[in-house]
C-alpha cells in the first residue's frame, strides 16, 4: 500500500512540474532579429514592410522598427509562434528581398513606384 502512495505522490509532482512548464510557454521566447531589406529605400517601402509583418505575421507594430536609411527592419517576436524564416518569407512575398530570400518578382512588379 505504501508503494502506491509513493507512486501517486511522484505522479502528482510530475504533473505539477509539467503544468508549470506549460504556463511558462505562455510567456513565450521573445527574440529580436534584424533583417536586411536592400530595396527598402523610402518611408513608403518601410511602411509597406511594417504593414506586411503586422497583417501576415501578427506582430504588434510597436515590436517592429524600420530603418530605410540602413535598409533594415528589426523585429521582436515570439520564437515559439514563428521563426525568422516566416518573417523573411512574408517580406519576400510582399516584393522585397529579405536577407537571402529573394523577392517575389510578381509582387515586386506590383509595388508602387516609390517602393521600387
Amino acid at each position: 500500500m505504501q508503494m502506491k502512495q509513493v507512486m501517486a505522490v511522484g505522479l502528482m509532482l510530475v504533473l505539477m512540474v509539467a503544468g508549470d512548464a506549460c504556463r511558462r510557454k505562455e510567456v513565450g521566447d521573445m527574440r529580436t532579429v534584424t533583417i536586411n531589406v536592400p530595396a527598402m529605400r523610402s518611408a513608403a517601402a518601410a511602411s509597406l514592410v511594417l504593414r506586411t509583418l503586422v497583417e501576415t505575421q501578427r506582430i504588434a507594430p510597436d515590436k517592429i522598427q524600420t530603418d530605410f536609411t540602413n535598409h533594415t527592419v528589426t523585429v521582436t517576436y515570439d520564437s515559439l509562434q514563428r521563426a525568422v524564416k516566416n518573417l523573411e518569407f512574408a517580406i519576400a512575398a510582399a516584393g522585397f528581398k529579405a536577407n537571402e530570400i529573394p523577392a517575389d518578382q510578381a509582387a515586386a512588379a506590383k509595388l508602387p513606384p516609390d517602393c521600387r
